[in-house]
C-alpha cells in the first residue's frame, strides 16, 4: 500500500543564549556538509545524500557557532519555509501545480497530470524531496530550453557554441563573446512565452553584444509582444519559485 512518506521538520538548536530553527536537507548535488542562512530560507543544513543518516547536524552548528549567530543577526532570525510536501503548490511552465506524493515504487519518477505533480518516491526515501524534485525540475529545464533554443536558432539563422542551465540568483540567461549561451533552470517554472522570450534575448546577443536599438528591433522582430514577458518578469519572476525555494 503506498503512503505519503515524512517530511523533515523545522529543529531548534540553543546557541549561546540565542534559539535558533533550522531544517537539515539531504542533497545528491552536495559534496561536503555547509550551512546557509538567508532571509528567505533561514538556516538551512545541507547534508550529501550519501552521508548516514545518524550523522547530526548539530555538531556542525556548534562547531560554527559564532558564524551562525552573526549571520542570523544580520538576516533576522526568521523560522524556514515549511518543508516541501504533500499539497504543495509548484509552478511548472507557468500554471500551479498540486504536488501529490506516492512511496513504494522502485524509482523516483514525476508525472505531470492536468494540475498535479505526482511525484513517486521508492520505499524508505531518505533523500531530500524539494532538492530531489529541483533536480528533476533543472533536468526538464534543459531539456525544453535546449528544444527551444536550437528552433529558435535556426528560425533566425543564427549559431551558438555552447548551452549551459545554471542556478543565477539574478539573471535569467546571458550570452558570452564566444557564444555560451547559460540559462536560469527556473525559466521551466515561467510560461512558455516568458521563456521564449529569454531564449531570443540572449540569442539576439549573438548578433548585438549590447542593448542598443538594432537589438531591440531583432528581438520585436522574433518576438513582437516581448514587452508584456518583461513586464511579467518584473512582477512575477522573483517569486515563482515559491515552495521550492
Amino acid at each position: 500500500m503506498r503512503s505519503v512518506p515524512m517530511l523533515p521538520q523545522i529543529q531548534t538548536i540553543e546557541l549561546g543564549n540565542t534559539q535558533v530553527s533550522y531544517v537539515v536537507r539531504r542533497s545528491p548535488r552536495a559534496k561536503h556538509m555547509r550551512i546557509t542562512i538567508s532571509p528567505h530560507n533561514g538556516v538551512v543544513v545541507t547534508l550529501p545524500a550519501r552521508l548516514p543518516q545518524y550523522i547530526n547536524p548539530e555538531k556542525l552548528l556548534r562547531e560554527k557557532q559564532e558564524w551562525v549567530l552573526r549571520h542570523v543577526a544580520k538576516v533576522g532570525q526568521s523560522a524556514p519555509p515549511p518543508p516541501l510536501g504533500e499539497g504543495s503548490i509548484v509552478h511548472f511552465q507557468g500554471r500551479p501545480h498540486t504536488l501529490r506524493l506516492s512511496e513504494g515504487e522502485q524509482r523516483f519518477s514525476v508525472r505531470v497530470a492536468g494540475d498535479e505533480l505526482r511525484v513517486a518516491l521508492p520505499r524508505n526515501f531518505q533523500g531530500d524531496l524539494k532538492e530531489t524534485l529541483k533536480e528533476w525540475i533543472r533536468q526538464r529545464a534543459l531539456e525544453v530550453i535546449a528544444v527551444e533554443t536550437a528552433a529558435a536558432a535556426a528560425r533566425m539563422g543564427l549559431e551558438f557554441s555552447r548551452l549551459t542551465i545554471r542556478d543565477q540568483k539574478t539573471k535569467w540567461g546571458s550570452c558570452s563573446k564566444k557564444g555560451n549561451l547559460s540559462f536560469n533552470w527556473r525559466l521551466i517554472l515561467f510560461p512558455p512565452t516568458v521563456l521564449r522570450y529569454v531564449v531570443i534575448h540572449e540569442l539576439c546577443h549573438l548578433k548585438h553584444f549590447n542593448h542598443s536599438l538594432s537589438f531591440w528591433k531583432l528581438v520585436e522582430r522574433y518576438d513582437p509582444a516581448y514587452r508584456d514577458s518583461i513586464a511579467w518578469l518584473k512582477q512575477h519572476g522573483p517569486l515563482m519559485e515559491g515552495d521550492l525555494r
